[in-house]
């Protein structure tokens, strides 16, 4: 039986809440591992714990919202009113 090589990866996701207007960013750790297919498969992990993948369904930590834009890296953020 062949062991399966885990890459941890630790990526900074930038997000900017509609609601608030607020702009805020997260840590997640991806977590790659060879399928046993030949594909990839990814597992997140956000605080320690296991969750969905950034993009998926953001929520706002200051205001619950649910309107959240993913920010790609190196945009510029709006400046809070």
């Amino acid at each position: 039986m062949r062991t399966r090589e885990i890459q941890v990866i630790k990526e900074r996701w930038y997000f900017y809440c509609l609601d608030c207007l607020r702009p805020y960013d997260e840590e997640y750790e991806a977590r790659h591992a060879d399928d046993g297919h030949g594909g990839d498969a990814v597992a997140w992990f956000h605080a320690g714990m296991a969750s969905q993948p950034p993009w998926a369904e953001p929520r706002c930590p200051h205001c619950d919202g649910l309107h959240v834009k993913v920010l790609p890296r190196g945009s510029l953020v709006p400046r809070q009113r």
